[in-house]
Order: structure tokens, then sequence, then C-alpha cells
């Protein structure tokens, strides 16, 4: 059977398996996009800078789509994790409908935008109308793009992440292959420019959506896609969204944070300025690879184990991810830091560039480690159901980020360098991991101190559940489920922290 209960086994073992295939997943959407913009870079300067400034605009889709799907994620894990799998399927089917109404939405309100949106993301001129042609195309089949993440969720849950790998694998490799042929012309097909390099995505997107909804489909998968759960269930619509909505809030902070930084960097400090905090953030890639891959896995094994009764696994689950993300992360940081001359020489030979990039690499990259650890700790609020604390811990770090560089640049005229903008982004790395994992910490201890019959049946058996995951009578009655929806809200409580027992231990 493909999925797995990770409410049983190693868990350091169980972690580096959903973790690795979440970041070779990254690396593949990565060259993805590489190949897009090699081949749009062969049409024309505007061609390249109209598909990068749409891009921008899609970007704010991506990250509503994954605030949805981490919602009914987590659900489903928890569903897995106490047995209910009729109800996981049910939620499956909820993450499909409300992916594709989003989408309906979404595809809407940015086609009858499209100019407006894109002349605010900067295509004026000769690029307007080359971001027009390629973001109609793109925005029109965004549908694909929604259903594509529910699908990713879909098999995360369930411990399934070597699916997803394969499946973004032969999507790079598609779209590398019709990139070409749809740009440039050939086989009878006409020269499309960038509305070539637009339909080579929507067609890898059909064949992944496919593909993906196939193998959920199939009889040997934990957890079965199934066209008769495609229906609006309002009960499970609340239940998602109160996790989802605030995740898609934590998803907008950062691209809206980065782009205030690069907008006050080039007004203090120039073009210069700008370019070596773009080579900088283009390093700095690499420390999210621990981060989003042991967040990934910390979610699923976290809503799991909340579901299984098993608190104190899940508590221990998070600290292997956050460790295993810190690591790696030092790791990376650290070979930057010490490779930070030849790695710079590579990106530019501008004297001014070379010097702020330089100073960059030998501070920032200190602080991947804690990056990635700030990630897992975000990602592990979202897998007890707790968004709205992992979205107070991300809109801090967006605080004093903006904050500090804003008063940087104001100082300017009085002597401060860019090397402040620097501190800057090591105090805001430093500050929100603090206090989310001192909030977690918190909250993992209210989880433990509640009553231990709301958590439901034994350590490594789902509660309430036969050994074939039915519950006793054969049917779904939720009984479980409300008890651990019953523990997760005493966890929101101030007075259950007060009512430690002995099972409270510090992390």
């Amino acid at each position: 059977m493909r999925g797995r209960n990770l409410t049983t086994g190693s868990i350091p073992s169980l972690s580096w398996s959903l973790a690795w295939p979440v970041m070779l997943s990254i690396l593949f959407q990565t060259l993805y996009q590489l190949v897009d913009a090699f081949w749009v870079s062969r049409v024309s300067d505007h061609a390249m800078a109209a598909v990068t400034v749409s891009q921008i605009t899609l970007f704010v889709m991506i990250s509503l789509t994954i605030g949805i799907t981490v919602g009914s994620g987590v659900v489903m894990a928890m569903s897995i994790g106490r047995g209910d799998i009729p109800e996981a399927e049910r939620v499956m089917g909820q993450s499909f409908v409300l992916n594709f109404i989003a989408a309906a939405v979404f595809t809407t309100v940015s086609l009858s935008l499209r100019g407006p949106l894109l002349s605010l993301t900067g295509a004026t001129g000769e690029i307007l109308p080359l971001a027009i042609d390629y973001f109609t195309i793109v925005a029109g089949g965004s549908v694909l793009m929604f259903i594509f993440f529910a699908v990713i969720f879909g098999f995360n849950s369930q411990g399934d992440n070597r699916t997803v790998t394969w499946l973004f694998a032969i999507s790079t490799t598609i779209n590398a292959g019709l990139d070409p042929l749809l740009i440039f012309g050939g086989l009878g097909i006409p020269a499309l420019g960038v509305r070539g390099a637009a339909l080579a995505t929507i067609i890898s997107q059909v064949l992944l959506v496919v593909a993906g909804i196939t193998l959920l489909h199939q009889r040997n998968m934990m957890v079965k896609f199934r066209f008769r759960n495609l229906v609006f269930r309002l009960k499970s619509v609340r239940q998602v969204l109160a996790i989802g909505f605030p995740a898609a809030l934590t998803n907008l902070l950062n691209p809206a944070g980065l782009a205030a930084l690069n907008a006050l960097v080039a007004v203090a400090f120039l073009e210069a300025g700008v370019v070596g905090l773009s080579i900088g953030f283009r390093i700095e890639f690499f420390s999210f690879l621990p981060a989003i891959g042991f967040g990934v896995a910390a979610m699923a094994m976290i809503g799991q184990n909340i579901g299984g009764g098993r608190p104190d696994r899940a508590r221990t689950s998070y600290h292997t991810a956050l460790l295993f993300a810190f690591g790696i992360g030092t790791v990376v940081g650290l070979a930057a830091m010490l490779a930070r001359v030849p790695i710079v020489g590579v990106f530019t030979d501008d004297p001014v560039v070379i010097g702020y990039t330089r100073s960059y690499l030998a501070m920032i990259p200190l602080t991947y480690g804690i990056v990635a650890a700030l990630f897992v700790v975000v990602s592990s609020f979202q897998g007890l159901g707790k968004s709205w604390r992992g979205f107070a811990v991300s809109a801090t770090r967006m605080t004093i980020l903006v904050g500090g560089t804003l008063l940087v640049t104001r100082a300017v005229a009085s002597g401060a360098s860019i090397t402040g903008v620097w501190w800057t982004i090591v105090i805001a790395n430093l500050v929100p991991f603090v206090f989310g994992y001192l909030l977690l910490r918190r909250t993992f201890r209210q989880v433990l101190a509640a009553p231990a019959p709301a958590w439901g049946g034994p350590p490594g058996k789902p509660p309430g559940s036969s050994p074939d995951g039915a519950s006793p009578d054969g049917a779904s009655d939720g009984t479980s489920s409300r008890a651990a929806g019953d523990a997760l809200a005493a966890a929101g409580k101030p007075h259950v922290a007060a009512n430690q027992s002995t099972r409270s231990q510090h992390p």
C-alpha cells in the first residue's frame, strides 16, 4: 500500500525520508524556472522581463494556493492519524473543490485586471504587451496550478513524497522539451515567443495533474481520491480555512516584505545595492531546501500524531525536524561564507557590488541554520492547527526586517552603510526564531497537559479504530475527531498551562 502511518516507526528515519523528496522537488522546480528563463532570454531582453514580472503576480497565486492546501493537508493528516480514512478522503475532496473555487476567483480577477496588475509589478513600454501575452495564458490555466497543489498535499499527508518528486521530474523534462519547440517553432509549429513558453507550462501542468489524480485514485493508495467526495461540505471547509487562511497570509508576508526591502535598498544604495542583495538571496535559496523539506515533514508527522493521540511523538517529530534543518542550514551557511570570494566572482565584476555582496555573505549565512529552523517552527504551528501563531512569528520577522531597513536607509545621510541592512536581516532572523521557539514550547506543554483521554486510544494505535483503520462499528462517527479537536482547543487556553502534569517537559 502506498502511503505511511507516521504514528509509529523511527522518527529520524521518517523525517528524513519525508524531507529529501521535497528538497529534490524544489530543485526540479527551480530547474523548471531556469529552463524557462534560458529559452525566453534567447528571444529578447524584453521577453525575459515580461516573463519575470508576470511571475511576480503568479507567485501571489501560488502563496494563496499553498495556504488552502496546508489547511487541507493538516486536517487530512489528523484524520489519517486517528484511523479515519473515509474522513481523510472526504477532506481531500474538499481540498480539490476549494482549490477549484479559489482558481475561478483568481482567474476572473487576474484576467480582468491583468493590465493594471502587470503595470504595478513593473511591466511598461514594450514589456507590457509581451507580459500580457504570457500572463493571459498562464493565468487562464491557473486552475491547473491550484489543483496540482491539492495533489501534492494529498500525497504528503499520507507520507508519500517520493511520488511528488517523480511528478516534478517528469514535468520539468516535458517543459524542457516543449520550450524551444513552442518558443522558436518546429515540426510544423509556428514560433510563438513568450506565448510558447506559457503554453509549454500549461501542457506540462495538464499532464502533471492528470498523472497525479490517476495515481491518487489507484486502489493501493492508503487515502484515495474519489470523485464522489467532490462536494462542498461546510464543516470541512471551516476546518480547512481555520488553518489555511492564516497560512495563506503567512505565505504572502515573505514576498511582500522582500519587495519592500528591495525598494528601500534601491532608494538608499541604488542599483548596486539591489544587485548585491539579489545575489545574496540567490545563495540563500539553498538554505530554504532543508527549511521547506523538514518543515513539510514536520507538518505531516505532527498532524498524524496529533490525530493519533501521540502528542509526545508529535513534539519529538518537531524537535527532530528542527535539528535536521538547523544542522544542514548551518553547513550550507558556513560553506557560503567561506567560499564568498569565488561565489561573488561568478556573478559580477563591479567593485561596488562585489563589496556589498561579500559583506552580505560574511554575515548573513551564519544565520542560515536559524532561517531553516524558523521555517520548521512555523510549519509545526500549522501542523498543530495553530496557524495564527505561525503567522504572528512571520509577521514579527517582516516587521523587524522592513522597519529596521527603513531606519537604516533614512540614516544614510548620517553615514549609515549597507552593512546596517545586513545586521537588520540577521536580527530579523534571530529574534523571531527565539519568539517562535518559546511560543511553540509553551503550546506543546499545553497540548501535553491536556487530559490523556482527550487524545483517544493507546499509543501506536489510532484511537477508536479497528486494525483496518475503520471505526469499531464500521463507520466513522467522528468521536476521535472531536476528542483531538478538544485537546487542540485546550492548547489555546491559558489556564491549562497552570495545570501541567508530569508529562509536560521542556523541549
